[in-house]
């Protein structure tokens, strides 16, 4: 199973997206080639922000599309969020790729308001995480902060969807690729109030076009912690989708157990869930060590709340495995709080 995750991830629907010469030669609006809405109608979704416009940027932003470099590049541009995201919430946004990603990089990311838009305007570089004030997820599969670049998942492109899941009260930052979690590549992004995050996305290519599809802040409280644990457990979450009064809050916090893929010429590179959940376990058991040296203020109770869903079986005297009675116990729990 390992070689294939160095495999490019397909799309993550069936639409038609316009080839390379095709975008080189269009004479409109890039974005109009694209008719695809797969993942746009999620219901729940507020209201999204929107790019921040700027004059002196290298990159087009209208509405929820941004065209980098619409002439020729010369450098790296890198877009921002309009508002930073608040702090004490929990925040996802989804990005489509409408163009076939080349080029030094094309970087999905936060970073704060101390990064300099401009600083490389005319320099092709991997521009989101060179250093602390910014964390970035490469076209390439590999993550970037202070400057450090790590393997993290498989490389993307052109229709491919991004999330991103920022979790300002425990600093947490983790990234989607089609809607399917990569496991939590950062624990040390300011929970301090004071410091303003911002999503950011920066691209080296001409004429690549990225479009926000979904985004959605909620409050983080004992509800969605509750949530977020039983979105662990398929068995407890099938419950739950049958349940008309929970109706709502499978609707806000959709991007917890999102949606699947629409594309079927995907399925030959897709994991197995039982080989997601090794690979991913032996990642953070990996890194883990490291991610908490960056961090003073990781809360341990919340990583053994998000992994949950690892808990290993014990076996019976009869030879049946079965979950722990704690388990059950916890997943009790967490539907009381829900309800």
């Amino acid at each position: 199973m390992l070689p294939k995750q160095e495999a490019c991830n397909r799309g993550f629907c069936d639409c038609p997206f316009p080839n390379s010469i095709e975008v080189t030669n269009h004479k409109g609006h890039i974005p109009d080639l694209v008719k695809c809405r797969c993942g746009e109608d999620v219901p729940g979704n507020v209201s999204p922000w929107r790019w921040h416009v700027s004059e002196e940027s290298d990159a087009l932003v209208t509405d929820r599309d941004i065209i980098f470099h619409p002439t020729f590049s010369q450098g790296t541009a890198i877009v921002r969020g309009e508002h930073a995201l608040k702090p004490g919430m929990v925040h996802f946004w989804e990005m489509r790729v409408i163009t076939a990603l080349a080029g030094t990089d094309v970087m999905f990311g936060i970073g704060t308001g101390n990064v300099h838009l401009e600083q490389f305007k005319f320099h092709f570089v991997s521009a989101l995480g060179t250093n602390a004030q910014s964390w970035g997820f490469s076209y390439s599969g590999r993550v970037q902060h202070c400057g450090e670049q790590i393997p993290y998942g498989q490389k993307f492109s052109q229709g491919c969807l991004i999330g991103v899941y920022l979790d300002r009260t425990n600093g947490h930052l983790e990234f989607y690729l089609n809607r399917r979690p990569l496991g939590v590549a950062y624990t040390n992004v300011p929970t301090d109030p004071d410091v303003d995050i911002y999503p950011m996305v920066c691209s080296t290519a001409a004429k690549s076009v990225i479009r926000l599809i979904n985004c959605t802040s909620q409050p983080v409280t004992l509800q969605l912690r509750a949530f977020q644990s039983m979105a662990k457990q398929p068995a407890k979450l099938m419950e739950l989708r049958q349940m008309p009064g929970l109706k709502g809050i499978l609707q806000a916090y959709w991007f917890m157990a999102p949606p699947i893929r629409y594309s079927r010429t995907s399925h030959e590179n897709e994991f197995e869930l039982g080989d997601e959940a090794v690979l991913s376990s032996s990642k953070l058991r990996l890194s883990r060590k490291q991610k908490y040296r960056e961090s003073d203020d990781v809360n341990i109770d919340e990583d053994l709340y998000a992994n949950a869903h690892k808990i290993t079986l014990r076996r019976s005297e009869s030879g049946d495995e079965e979950h722990a009675a704690s388990v059950h116990e916890m997943c009790d729990e967490y539907f009381h709080y829900l309800l």
